[in-house]
């Protein structure tokens, strides 16, 4: 049995990084293993630790923990995709210094995907490993079937951020609308337990127009539920998978182009269920 921490900046249950740490905690728990959840974790339970897992970047708990632990491994969750990195970009200009010496003191930096995994290397490409964990492990991830609505109904589940392409979902759907009402639209940022599950029944439609993220749990629940997804190139993970549209080019794009992107694949959407 052995003795594994993970660090996070916060345990909230709407924190990406904290729920990713929860499922690979809960994995290894289930394999017999002392399974601890910090924020800040004292110096003698770091350096007795046979694992310490590190989840998230820029916060000085985490750089504390990268300090004293031995065996380390760092889990960004796209901390490092150009586009995370440009925004308050003279910030993590400020500490970068920090963040690197970090990282190269790390046995290995983990990946969600290739394409983070690329976007760790290119970053610092003195890490002494990367490795990348599939986190679609810990999803049953269903055939598509969803009931269709009159009109539509399309979820977004996320926090109201600028890096979530909100603006764009919204403006899409207005034009959708624009010569009567196609798509309904309904914006959740905080909903849990048996709400959750009323939004999820509720929605024919999930899309997370994302600009970057670490991974898109979201987007693994609509599929457990059996929902169709859109997303984009910002949840690099979802290429390929069954039962998403991804909208490659997303990211840079204009956000006229973004806009039409959206619309082109929601009106797809109501295309098939007519």
């Amino acid at each position: 049995m052995r003795k594994i921490v993970h660090i996070c900046a916060g345990w909230e249950p709407g924190n990406g990084a904290a729920n990713i740490a929860r499922l690979i905690g809960g994995e290894q728990a289930r394999e017999g293993h002392e399974v601890v959840f910090r924020t800040w974790a004292r110096v003698r339970e770091l350096r007795a630790a046979d694992q310490v897992w590190i989840h998230c970047g820029w916060k000085p708990c985490l750089w504390w923990a990268a300090f004293w632990a031995r065996g380390a491994r760092w889990m960004p969750e796209a901390c490092y995709d150009p586009v995370r990195l440009a925004y308050h970009g003279w910030k993590k200009k400020l500490v970068g210094p920090i963040e690197r010496w970090c990282l190269r003191r790390m046995m290995a930096v983990v990946a969600t995907c290739e394409a983070e995994a690329a976007w760790i290397r290119a970053y610092e490409p003195r890490v002494k490993a990367v490795e990348v964990q599939d986190i679609r492990r810990f999803f049953n991830l269903c055939e598509v079937t969803a009931e269709r609505h009159a009109p539509l109904r399309v979820l977004y589940l996320g926090r109201q951020h600028p890096l979530k392409g909100l603006s764009a979902l919204e403006a899409a759907v207005a034009q959708l609308n624009a010569a009567g009402p196609r798509v309904e639209l309904r914006v959740v940022s905080n909903a849990f337990g048996d709400e959750k599950e009323r939004v999820w029944t509720w929605c024919d439609v999930f899309c997370l127009p994302t600009l970057s993220d670490n991974f898109g749990l979201v987007v693994a629940e609509a599929l457990e539920h059996g929902k169709p997804v859109i997303t984009t190139d910002g949840a690099p993970v979802w290429k390929g998978q069954a039962g998403v549209t991804y909208l490659e080019g997303f990211r840079e794009g204009s956000e006229e182009a973004r806009v039409a992107m959206l619309a082109k694949a929601i009106g797809s959407e109501i295309g098939r269920r007519g």
